[in-house]
């Protein structure tokens, strides 16, 4: 049976609802039934059965699909930065998990599904009436004009009844409460060079493709916009390039690349003149530890675009394990583990309210809480109440000299928000949030790795300033010798993308190296005391 409405399932569409709205004289659509009801708590993410070979096989833990345990918790990930009551306006989706193939040479697919969730506490069915999606490729090196890329999306209701339409029309669809439903969205990139080798430079000068979705919210609050913003990496550096090491640096190493074997490795440590070109960016050089003090060197260790798809403890066993040795730290950038854990908000989702747009008024024009949108992050966060009371205790206690009251009184986050610019390409447009669970971040990769671990908010201001910030670490990590080591920012604040930066120190040099420090910190504050910048 059809009416104007659309089909009639008397089996998805409970009595209580139907005698509600069976008064307007024309049968609704067919709700979801009682197993999407459960969807919310459990429900496995299909897996893309293609024959397909494997767009970037030598990094399979970010395209692995279903397979992915990381993606696995996004959904309490997301909630914990969206406001409490009635986040998105109920309707929240989940950038969900991905697989990249390559069909042919001169095209790349990548697929994913995503999932809405209703999380109105039970309390509204949701409509989600629209649906739409494009895809942006970024290159720093070229232009992309000869590439084309094309965003497909497909509904993949629980529904048996619900099947997609094969003109890409998007069907409006109920999420009832405790309900979710998912939709799968396919890029598609294609190269027109003249060949296949210009094709295949082509993909090779790719560094991201951006996905945008777009889709509407209706119900009990009206009719309202969201979006959903999803950062998939296209170009992943080469995690067996030689690190080219310093002249004093000896000892063990921790774990060594299963093709090399002891003597093959150690033929390869080459040391190398530190005033050697440093201007070269690319992710083809050889990697160059430096020395910091005598006695103590880094390796900052370039990665691809970090995302949400993408586990920590995977990452420094890919990127940094096969650099280490026995002793050495590894130290993770805050922002890139945020990243990581998807804490990145668009303006375009942010609400500013009476409180944010007040409270933003009191911050320099440096801040990023000097924002409206910035500021409401906080809010969504940790409550107005609580801002308006750090606001109101900051502006009383700065007239008694005091300064830096409401980060202490806001919480820690309040600290840690990253505004739009504060970050590399695509995230320079977003606002980035403190990481969270930090601790236990760095103990597991310290335990999965045998590389004690810590994360660290390190800038260009830190030379000056001398102010750094440990946000969690693991048992092993010694952060006398880790603030020496990092205090100059040798990751850079640009766009070098070497969020990972190995730590290797000479134990029986540690009071020669300490004393060292102590003598610039002196020396930093007398030229801070005068005035003088950071040289």
């Amino acid at each position: 049976m059809r009416t104007a409405r659309g089909p009639v399932s008397p089996v998805v569409r409970n009595a209580s609802l139907h005698s509600r709205r069976a008064r307007s004289g024309a049968l609704r659509r067919p709700r979801a039934g009682s197993s999407s009801r459960l969807a919310l708590r459990s429900s496995p993410i299909t897996r893309c059965a293609s024959s397909a070979v494997p767009a970037f096989p030598e990094n399979a833990s970010t395209y692995c699909g279903s397979e992915n345990l990381w993606v696995t918790q996004e959904l309490p990930r997301i909630l914990e930065m969206l406001p409490k009551h009635n986040p998105n306006d109920g309707l929240v989706l989940t950038r969900g998990s991905w697989h990249a193939t390559k069909p042919n040479a001169s095209t790349v697919v990548l697929k994913g599904t995503m999932r809405f969730h209703n999380t109105s506490g039970g309390r509204f069915d949701l409509f989600v009436p629209e649906v739409t999606a494009w895809t942006k490729l970024l290159s720093k090196t070229s232009s992309t004009e000869n590439l084309s890329v094309t965003t497909k999306i497909v509904p993949k209701h629980d529904d048996v009844d619900k099947k997609p339409r094969l003109d890409g029309y998007w069907e409006a669809y109920i999420v009832p409460m405790h309900g979710a439903t998912s939709v799968e969205v396919e890029i598609e990139i294609t190269g027109f060079g003249a060949s296949k080798a210009e094709d295949e430079n082509l993909f090779a000068s790719l560094d991201a493709a951006w996905l945008t979705v777009q889709y509407v919210v209706y119900g009990h609050h009206g009719r309202t916009q969201h979006e959903q913003k999803v950062v998939l990496p296209l170009s992943f550096p080469d995690p067996n390039l030689v690190a080219m090491k310093a002249k004093d640096d000896g000892g063990d190493r921790l774990k060594r690349n299963s093709s090399q074997d002891e003597t093959d490795d150690d033929e390869k440590d080459v040391t190398y003149d530190e005033d050697e070109d440093e201007n070269n960016t690319t992710h083809d050089k050889p990697l160059r530890w430096r020395t910091i003090k005598p006695g103590l060197q880094v390796l900052c260790v370039p990665t691809h675009l970090l995302c949400h798809l993408d586990d920590p403890v995977n990452v420094v066993k890919r990127y940094a394990q096969k650099h280490a040795r026995r002793g050495d730290f590894v130290c993770l950038g805050e922002t890139p583990l945020a990243a990581m854990q998807g804490r990145v908000r668009h303006p375009g989702s942010v609400k500013p309210g009476f409180c944010a747009k007040v409270v933003c008024r009191l911050f320099n024009r440096f801040s990023s809480l000097a924002t409206a949108c910035g500021m409401q992050c906080l809010v969504d966060m940790v409550g107005a109440t609580r801002v308006f009371a750090a606001a109101a205790a900051a502006v009383v206690l700065r007239l008694c000299g005091m300064k830096g009251i409401f980060y202490k009184l806001a919480g820690a986050q309040a600290a840690l928000i990253d505004d739009v610019s504060g970050q590399i390409p695509p995230y320079d447009q977003s606002i980035m949030l403190g990481p969270v669970r930090v601790t236990e971040t760095c103990d597991a990769v310290e335990t999965n790795t045998q590389l004690p671990c810590a994360v660290v908010d390190v800038n260009d201001l830190t030379k000056v300033t001398g102010a750094f910030l440990v946000l969690g670490k693991s048992a092993g990590v010694d952060l006398e010798i880790v603030r020496v080591a990092l205090l100059g920012n040798p990751q850079g604040n640009a766009d070098e993308q070497t969020p990972i930066v190995l730590v290797r120190h000479d134990v029986g040099r540690r009071d020669e190296i300490l004393k060292g420090a102590l003598d610039d910190e002196v020396a930093r504050k007398k030229r801070a005391k005068r005035g003088v910048g950071f040289k």
